[in-house]
């Protein structure tokens, strides 16, 4: 197999180096100069080249975890392809954030990007020409929401067999079916012909151990699978594939009291929790699962005002069997130090 040299914007990384380049940005209002951080992996032999990413709305933290220690453990030469590592792909949703862009668009909306539109859609512009276009595979990093805590798991288009082929290696309990939506990252990376996987777990604004944990040990799985890694498949969880749901969402307000953890199996009617008034003046509110399935989403704070998601369950073809899944999961998730 032949020697792997690398080019990448202006850089040239030799087979078996590990490189940090700084990729330029728009700059911000303050004419200050902004850079997107981009880390090299590349192997001594060449092979496939996948794209790693997180912190697409700013606050997405534990993808920046998983893929910066996954910069630091892989070793170049041991590697047969490369690694493009992007811990922070929204740079200005990090600095500023709350705001996402200086439009308040998401910048996963902004895709495949305009080198004269929007300051997303420049950037935008900047990761499809110097990024996507560079790579074979990508992985996606994201979590839940503010207090809004994920069941680790994979999502892809079910259409698609070669993503199907890796999100079972990613050892997450659970594969999702993801819709493609216009104008979007995912539809920009799969009309490049690229198989795209986001793994999603946790939430924002949080690190959380087994998440990171999961999420790297499951980016080496695949790594393994498409050659990149030459040690042996780990093969210790039997996912189970679902369709993505509607969070449940709260019809009234008050303190929220849960009674259900993630991965419970519930079935339709079953008690979930109850809502109650802070000050205790009117009667709790009973909150009733509205179809049977497993918790994979939890809203961690009690506070909860009207209309607010509190309880996200997804189906199966056979909940009982998912159920079992996910407690095998937890009986195999990472164990982490204290």
């Amino acid at each position: 197999m032949k020697k792997n040299t690398f080019r990448i914007y202006d850089a040239e990384i030799k087979a078996g180096e590990k490189a940090t380049l700084a990729l330029p940005l728009p700059e911000q209002y303050s004419c200050s100069p902004m850079y997107m951080t981009i880390k090299i992996v590349n192997g001594k032999k060449e092979g496939p080249r996948l794209l790693l990413f997180s912190v697409l709305q700013g606050n997405d933290l534990n993808g920046m975890e998983i893929v910066n220690q996954l910069y630091d453990q892989i070793n170049a030469n041991e590697l047969e392809g490369t690694l493009i590592i992007v811990p922070v792909l929204n740079v200005y949703g990090l600095i500023h954030y709350p705001k996402v862009t200086p439009s308040g668009v998401a910048l996963e909306n902004c895709f495949p990007g305009d080198p004269e539109g929007s300051f997303g859609e420049r950037v935008a512009h900047i990761v499809t020409e110097n990024l996507i276009k560079h790579a074979d595979y990508c992985i996606e990093y994201l979590t839940g929401s503010v207090n809004h805590e994920i069941l680790p798991q994979v999502y892809c288009s079910f259409d698609e067999a070669e993503q199907k082929k890796i999100a079972k290696v990613f050892q997450a309990p659970v594969i999702t079916e993801v819709e493609t939506q216009k104008n979007t990252l995912r539809e920009t990376i799969e009309n490049l012909q690229i198989p795209l996987l986001a793994y999603e777990a946790g939430e924002a604004q949080r690190f959380d151990a087994t998440a990171i944990q999961t999420g790297i040990d499951g980016s080496k799985n695949v790594m393994r699978k498409l050659g990149l890694l030459q040690d042996p498949l780990t093969s210790g969880v039997h996912p189970v594939f679902s369709k993505d749901e509607d969070w449940l969402t709260a019809h009234a307000s008050g303190l929220l009291y849960s009674d259900v953890s993630l991965g419970d199996h519930v079935k339709t009617g079953d008690h979930l929790g109850t809502l109650n008034d802070p000050f205790g003046k009117a009667a709790s509110i009973k909150i009733k699962s509205q179809c049977s399935g497993i918790i994979v989403g939890v809203n961690r704070s009690p506070l909860i005002q009207e209309g607010e998601s509190i309880f996200k369950i997804v189906s199966f073809i056979d909940n009982a069997k998912a159920g079992s899944v996910i407690e095998e999961w937890e009986e195999q998730k990472p164990e982490i130090d204290s």
